[in-house]
């Protein structure tokens, strides 16, 4: 049986601020709706494989939960074995599985179809959405359906702030680091957000991590403080293994690395930037990364997103991108900004306005 890890009252809280949430109703219309009326249930799951809403028709559904499959159940791979939720989840691709595929006996009476849906921001894995019942759940339409429904969930979740269901480093024109999932939230103190955000910028480009040498050096500016780093990681993992804000999250050793993903504000901007998609940066962007820091490994970075985000909308940005540029702290004076943002706008545009009197003053 599928192991429930999630009580009803964390569950509750969970699926409240969980980002799927905001496109429950999509898959009501799309999804649950022709379900119901085929016979058959739509699961939708975290990127862990726990179940967060299960819906469709009401005798599947009771014969479902005496297999544990309700929400608050847990299907991954790890958890119950091969099941499409967990198969999508593994492989990252849309999953079938009949009935005595499963490796769990209880799961054998049921056939599933599953794909994994992702945030448009940043590609990261949001969760999965299962469709399982008799093999009308398995029939050749049946994944199709479901990718069809998950493209448009992606598409209203690109017009929503970037989210992902893991749990946030907040890092960007802050002096107040925070870092929080869907239950919980609690700020950083200043070193141990610098080492986050060393170790969540390498997670997201070469992976390798760093020796304890390497990252006193990023973090003080100078050899000799391997000791300091060892007691302030002891510090940082003893917050992180007792804070439910944290989720999970871990720092490894030998070399320092994190054991699992975070949604970090300043690699979303980069990934954003990456993907062409500036309105999103610009969104993301809050400003300086961790402006009270003077740690080198974190000016090194700040001065990367800064230059990335300039030079991506001095080469290609809209009008309006530029004027929302022109509003951060850090572009009150870059004039080379305003002209360009002047060149490119429009006559009757009411931004212009604003810009010349703003570059008159």
């Amino acid at each position: 049986m599928a192991p429930v890890e999630l009580d009803d009252e964390t569950l509750n809280a969970y699926r409240r601020e969980h980002p799927l949430q905001q496109v429950l109703p999509i898959f009501q219309k799309l999804l649950v709706q022709p379900a119901a009326q085929a016979g058959l249930l739509v699961a939708i799951g975290d990127a862990q494989g726990r179940l967060l809403w299960v819906d469709g028709d009401r005798q599947v559904l009771r014969q479902a939960e005496n297999s544990s499959f309700r929400p608050g159940a847990t299907w991954s791979e790890q958890a119950i074995g091969t099941s499409a939720p967990g198969l999508a989840l593994a492989t990252g691709c849309g999953a079938q599985v009949h009935q005595d595929e499963h490796f769990a006996y209880s799961a054998h009476q049921f056939s599933c179809s599953a794909a994994p849906i992702r945030n448009p921001h940043t590609g990261v894995l949001l969760g999965v959405v299962d469709l399982t019942g008799d093999e009308k759940a398995v029939a050749t339409h049946s994944l199709p359906l479901i990718q069809a429904a998950i493209s448009a969930a992606e598409a209203e979740l690109k017009v929503l702030p970037a989210v992902s269901g893991l749990p946030q480093l907040i890092t960007l024109g802050t002096f107040r680091p925070q870092l929080g999932g869907a239950v919980a939230r609690e700020c950083l103190s200043l070193r141990h957000a610098e080492i986050l955000t060393l170790l969540s910028w390498d997670m997201a480009s070469t992976g390798r991590g760093y020796g304890a040498q390497e990252l006193a050096e990023l973090v003080y500016g100078e050899s000799g403080h391997q000791v300091a780093m060892r007691a302030e990681m002891v510090r940082l993992r003893k917050q992180l293994r007792s804070s439910l804000a944290a989720a999970g999250v871990d720092v490894a050793s030998k070399p320092y690395r994190l054991t699992s993903a975070i949604d970090h504000d300043a690699v979303a901007v980069l990934t954003a930037l990456t993907a062409g998609d500036r309105t999103a940066a610009l969104d993301l962007y809050g400003g300086s990364l961790l402006p009270a820091s003077e740690a080198p490994g974190i000016l090194t970075i700040r001065h990367h997103l800064a230059a990335a985000l300039r030079e991506s909308l001095l080469a290609d940005g809209s009008a309006e991108e530029l004027f929302r540029y022109l509003q951060l702290p850090e572009a009150i004076e870059d004039e080379e900004a305003a002209y360009t943002a002047l060149r490119v706008m429009p006559t009757e545009s009411p931004l212009r306005a604003a810009l010349v009197a703003r570059m008159q003053d």
